[in-house]
């Protein structure tokens, strides 16, 4: 091809509009082309959002203290319900990796999820308002635990049919990975606003509430304001998700074309487990999902009082934001998705270290730990913002992008795409520790003294829980952390193995796309 010719070849690629056209000339130019139009860069964006557009961070408070589930019939059910949880996860992706329409393989879960989602959140926050104020305060009372039981069954298998069918998906709206770290780019900083308005709406409400400046009534306790705060709010995201779930569902497109047989869900088991760098990327994910389920939310919650302590900390840290979303493709250009990866994941958390011996060493003039008390606590987490904003946009995209980076290398060592099947092991090896966590963490609190009523009824918590909760949300995390990435230094998928599979899959794509619209002709 002469110069003329290719340049000219490069123009129509880049600024066309037939998609049959960009596929032919891609072949011969390797441009990465833009292909998420304007609207469904938008459409996508609060798709996204609607995964984080909830009240969730808020259900351990309802569960406890509001709904008032015993601690050891919770531990029972997450045993019963990790067991599920596997199963469940095996038999749906196995159905949407068969799945082949003239829609896609995924955008049908997309639309038949979004109702269901909607009904069965709305019935979970208001269980407290079903049963009666006598029922609500017996901690054993059976038929309060058997719904609540039912709905979270329920909830948890239309939510991975959404998972599953969301993590294949985002491999296929653009076969050019510049294009999807835009798009990832662009969507995932938006969200830091969208998707995470209703939890600080409802953060915001509690401490309002918990600190006097919306008064208690002797008709309308602090108590009662908690519970309707949850009430409503709940059921106005789930409503609100399900509709932008739908409406996505009528935009969607999946350019990515599947091969024209389904492979065996054996084989794709096979394949996922018997491939080093995504069998090093699932164990790193799984080490990762230890905790004890105590986080800083519930350390400004349950020791200072304030939910939305993180938020004003934070605000010194918004300048820092975008760094890393504006400059992820660049970075790209230059390194690794995995050490793009591992670093944003480790270094933060790891940050967590002089954080906690700061709050436990020193103490105030009143013989109390620093970590007990705001002021004290203010500047350490406002420098630990600023770092944590300053690679979250990395972290964020390269989260994505690596498990993307594990869709598109299965397609380049064996012809399929297994998108459901490498989301489900992957989940699956992620979900046995939280499934694990879950169990043990009502039996931690119980442990450390942790008080179920207190928050609600205004009362610190006991000396012992406090310090056992500031170790748990800090040094555990940051230990465990640096823990999981050691399993990374064997993902071997480096710069220049990740550009030349790209180039190939280009090729291949094409083939693959001419031979669907053959067919379908």
């Amino acid at each position: 091809m002469s110069e003329l010719d290719k340049q000219t070849a490069i123009e129509i690629a880049e600024h066309g509009s037939d998609e049959e056209v960009a596929r032919r000339l891609q072949r011969l130019t390797g441009v990465d082309r833009r292909v998420v139009s304007r609207k469904e860069t938008i459409g996508y964006m609060f798709f996204d959002g609607s995964s984080g557009f909830n009240i969730d961070s808020q259900k351990e408070l309802f569960v406890d203290s509001i709904l008032q589930i015993d601690l050891n019939k919770q531990s029972l059910y997450n045993i019963f319900a990790g067991i599920w949880d596997v199963v469940d996860d095996i038999v749906i992706g196995g159905i949407i990796e068969k799945t082949r329409t003239r829609w896609g393989k995924f955008v049908p879960y997309f639309f038949f999820t979004g109702i269901p989602f909607a009904v069965i959140v709305s019935l979970y926050w208001l269980l407290p308002v079903l049963f009666s104020q006598e029922h609500v305060n017996n901690f054993n009372y059976i038929p309060k635990f058997i719904a609540y039981v039912v709905l979270e069954m329920l909830l948890e298998t239309v939510s991975n049919f959404k998972s599953v069918a969301t993590s294949g998906y985002l491999s296929t709206i653009t076969p050019y990975p510049s294009d999807r770290r835009r798009l990832l780019a662009v969507t995932k900083y938006c969200n830091l606003f969208y998707a995470g308005l209703p939890n600080t709406i409802i953060e915001f409400l509690l401490d309002f509430i918990t600190n006097g400046l919306i008064k208690a009534k002797p008709n309308r306790t602090s108590a009662d304001m908690i519970k309707w705060s949850l009430v409503i709010l709940g059921p106005f995201t789930g409503i609100v998700t399900g509709i932008v779930v739908m409406w996505y569902s009528t935009i969607a497109k999946e350019r990515v074309h599947q091969s024209v047989d389904a492979p065996r869900v054996i084989d794709s088991l096979r394949v996922v487990f018997t491939n080093k760098p995504l069998l090093m990327y699932m164990i790193s994910n799984a080490l990762g999902s230890f905790s004890t389920g105590i986080n800083t939310n519930n350390y400004y919650r349950w020791v200072l009082f304030m939910t939305t302590f993180e938020t004003f900390a934070g605000i010194p840290s918004v300048p820092f934001q975008p760094i890393g979303y504006a400059k992820y493709n660049k970075l790209a250009s230059k390194h690794s998705t995995k050490a793009l990866y591992m670093l944003s994941h480790t270094f933060p958390k790891a940050c967590y270290i002089p954080v906690f011996l700061y709050g436990l060493l020193f103490k105030d003039g009143d013989g109390k730990h620093f970590f007990q008390s705001r002021i004290p606590m203010l500047p350490v987490t406002m420098i630990w913002e600023i770092i944590y904003a300053s690679f979250q946009g990395i972290n964020n995209i390269s989260t994505d992008e690596i498990r993307n980076e594990c869709n598109d290398y299965i397609e380049w060592k064996t012809g399929y795409r297994n998108e459901a099947t490498l989301s489900v092991a992957s989940t699956i090896l992620c979900k046995i520790p939280v499934r694990i966590n879950n169990v043990i963490t009502p039996k931690l609190k119980q442990w450390i003294g942790y008080d179920q009523l207190a928050y609600k009824e205004l009362r610190a918590q006991p000396e012992r829980a406090q310090k056992w909760i500031f170790a748990m949300s800090t040094l555990f995390p940051a230990f465990l952390a640096i823990l999981s990435m050691v399993p990374m230094f064997g993902y071997k998928i480096d710069k220049k193995m990740r550009d030349s599979m790209y180039t190939e899959l280009n090729q291949r794509r094409s083939a693959i796309a001419e031979e669907i619209g053959e067919i379908e002709s």
